[in-house]
């Protein structure tokens, strides 16, 4: 059979159109004459192959290039635990090369209804407005949703820094892989640093790609990253996957496919652009027992402009996502951090996975809020408020200063249920809402220090019991703090 040879007709900026070749598909390596990969198919018509390069400063218009006939592949496996890659997969933190021995097509299909359990285990963010009103379950995929610098970076990385914690939760481990695609070197450096300083790096993968990177890098990023992901998932484990962010992601694409002269759509993105990414988050999911019943969660982040989450592809991300956590910039201005508006954000299957002693104790969190905002129009009128009014008033101005948290400290689960055990059953009225931050801290040292143990026991016993205990904890801790 003869040796298909295309031409490279069209190139610019990494992108080209090649003549010949009538025998490709779609995401096949295209090949130079020495075997070295030269391009990867992203489409095809009657005239032309679509094609992106690896390395546009090494293309000539007119230029030979050859069928692989071979899909693009990386290797996967537990050996790139701990190490920091390029959108294509190749380590550049010095280290040396990754070892593993088996390839993996980066573009799969996601697994099918049958292969699927409902996701029914937690995956704790350490965050504690997320944990009680937005629970998170292994499997599911959220998008972190706000304007630039308002946080979404912070409540992704705590959340990868939590798992560090399952197993004191007496939850098995979650491999983190941390996609960050065309962003600036700096925030690349100070993300790797993070993660390094609260020691998850080596329980982690880091995919980075700079802005300046070749659009087949940042293009295939997260698809990389993905891939890296699911092998943990396909074998029997646990794994959370972050893309920071998808904004620049269709960004990278709509530049691809106006360079392709592709007939451009809503806002000039492509008509294919909710394609790619439905594809790319379907692939999260919780695994039946006969697939090893292991999960990958998925949490995009998506950058919009001027608080407008109406258009193109924040509204494509909400429709294919399980939930959205939308940081609000007006909680962000008053100081309330994490600024998650909790009217605005949803989580649609984590319920199910929510720990039953935290759902317990914060079954009427967001009516004890919408019930303080009610009460503080009221308030700002000077009304005389009723003494039942005002508990409820304070219950809430105090939930409110809880729900607020510092960057890169997440909380672990009891702490989180002791703390809320304490609002819902108005043990903690005699805190003032400026004192807050302070009585917190010192309620956390305690059960750290001196009722560790008594505090981690809590997590395996009967609610009733288990009530009982907490109560028993904070009454302790107030007698011994009754002059906060």
């Amino acid at each position: 059979m003869p040796k298909e040879i295309g031409y490279i007709d069209k190139f610019y900026q990494g992108v080209g159109k090649i003549t010949g070749l009538p025998s490709v598909f779609l995401h096949e390596i295209l090949v130079w004459e020495n075997k070295e990969p030269a391009a990867l198919v992203i489409g095809y018509s009657i005239d032309f192959v679509e094609a992106i390069f690896f390395h546009p400063e090494k293309v000539d218009l007119g230029q030979p290039v050859f069928r692989s006939k071979k899909p693009i592949q990386i290797l996967a496996g537990p050996k790139y635990l701990g190490r920091i890659v390029n959108g294509v997969g190749k380590p550049i933190d010095d280290l040396g090369v990754i070892n593993e021995k088996k390839y993996s097509p980066i573009f799969k299909e996601s697994p099918g209804i049958i292969d699927r359990e409902p996701v029914t285990l937690p995956l704790f963010t350490g965050t504690k407005v997320i944990d009680s009103t937005l629970p998170i379950g292994r499997g599911q995929r959220e998008l972190i949703i706000g304007d630039k610098k308002i946080g979404k970076t912070t409540l992704a990385t705590r959340t990868l820094i939590n798992q560090d914690r399952n197993k004191e939760n007496g939850l098995p481990p979650v491999y983190g892989v941390y996609v960050l695609i065309g962003q600036k070197k700096d925030k690349i450096k100070e993300t790797i640093k993070i993660l390094k300083n609260y020691q998850v790096l080596d329980s982690s993968v880091v995919v980075a790609t700079v802005a300046d990177d070749p659009l087949v890098a940042q293009y295939l990023a997260p698809y990389v990253g993905c891939t890296i992901a699911e092998y943990f998932r396909d074998h029997g484990q646990d794994a959370l996957i972050i893309y920071d962010d998808l904004t620049k992601h269709a960004k990278v694409y709509r530049e691809i496919s106006l360079l392709l002269e592709r007939p451009p759509g809503r806002e000039a993105y492509p008509g294919d652009i909710f394609y790619l990414h439905s594809t790319l988050l379907e692939r999260a999911a919780k695994l039946s027992s006969k697939k090893y019943g292991g999960s990958l969660t998925a949490l995009p982040i998506i950058e919009t402009l001027e608080n407008d989450i109406t258009s193109f592809i924040p509204t494509n991300l909400i429709s294919i996502t399980d939930g959205q956590i939308y940081l609000d910039p007006n909680l962000f201005a008053q100081g309330i951090l994490p600024a998650v508006n909790i009217g605005l954000s949803v989580s649609r299957v984590g319920s199910q996975a929510q720990h039953p002693l935290l759902k317990e104790v914060t079954k009427s969190l967001k009516l004890t809020i919408s019930q303080y905002h009610s009460l503080k129009k009221l308030v700002q009128l000077e009304s005389d408020l009723s003494k039942e009014a005002k508990e409820k008033f304070t219950i809430g101005e105090l939930t409110l200063e809880a729900l607020k948290q510092n960057k890169f400290m997440p909380i672990s689960l009891i702490e989180e249920i002791i703390i809320f055990y304490g609002l819902s059953h108005k043990l903690f009225l005699s805190i003032n809402k400026e004192n807050w931050a302070n009585f917190e801290e010192k309620l956390i040292n305690y059960l750290q220090n001196e009722k560790e143990k008594e505090a981690k026991e809590i997590l395996n016993q009967p609610i009733n019991q288990a009530k009982k205990n907490i109560e028993k904890i904070i009454k302790e801790f107030l007698k011994k703090y009754e002059n906060i």
